[in-house]
């Protein structure tokens, strides 16, 4: 996944207009307005990189004098005290965006480093990792591009893309689920994603031709049996 430019400028802005970024009233009374800094970003952990291409691009955008003089790519492993970024410009400015800038590296680099845990297991059983849409508002698109760096794929971004028929929909309409699947030309029925708390119910969705279904809450025995339908 690729965040475009104006993706991030738009994230970007809303983070700091929140953050009052420009009105630093400390920064701006106690720092010599032409004073540069060296600002090092150093890993508490170990973990999987996520979010610092963006940071650099925030620094990049609102940092007069910037200079980059040490960084690591998103994605990569890195040990606990290991300097992932080093920077040098203007400290008010640095001052003013640190903040934020350190919020979401620690929340995307929580979920890259997470969702590689996971990854690295499910690898074994040539099983793909995929994320959801249960992500912080207005944050999704960043949530996701961590989870791509800690090797999941992503799956839906939003509720135009597939067609996902869940236990709400199932109970609402009852059969009528399964009828008006059956009525959808091949193309469209290829968009369809069922949920399945039971086998009867994953026989259901494989006699209409759904080829994605979403086993819920079923214990390794009937995922094991459902596999062999399938």
């Amino acid at each position: 996944m690729k965040l475009s430019n104006k993706e991030i400028s738009d994230y970007i802005q809303t983070f700091l207009n929140e953050d009052k970024f420009n009105k630093d009233i400390t920064s701006k009374f106690f720092i010599k307005k032409n004073q540069n800094a060296r600002a090092n970003f150093v890993a508490e952990d170990d973990i999987i990189l996520a979010g610092n291409s963006i940071v650099i691009d925030i620094f990049k955008r609102k940092c007069k004098k910037l200079k980059i003089i040490f960084k690591l790519k998103d994605g990569k492993r890195i040990k606990r005290k290991t300097k992932f970024l080093i920077i040098e410009g203007n400290a008010r400015d640095i001052l003013s965006i640190e903040r934020t800038a350190l919020n979401l590296l620690q929340h995307l680099s929580g979920i890259s480093t997470l969702t590689e845990k996971y990854s690295r297991k499910t690898k074994k059983v040539k099983t793909i990792l995929l994320d959801t849409r249960k992500t912080i508002p207005g944050l999704r698109n960043f949530e996701k591009y961590a989870a791509v760096m800690g090797g999941a794929k992503n799956h839906r971004f939003n509720l135009g893309e597939k067609y996902m028929i869940k236990d709400n929909h199932l109970n609402l309409t009852k059969e009528d689920v399964y009828n008006k699947i059956l009525k959808m030309n091949k193309n469209t029925k290829k968009l369809v994603i069922i949920e399945c708390d039971t086998l009867i119910q994953v026989k259901k969705a494989l006699d209409c031709g759904v080829k994605h279904l979403l086993l819920d809450n079923m214990s390794l025995n009937n995922i094991k049996k459902a596999k062999k339908n399938i």
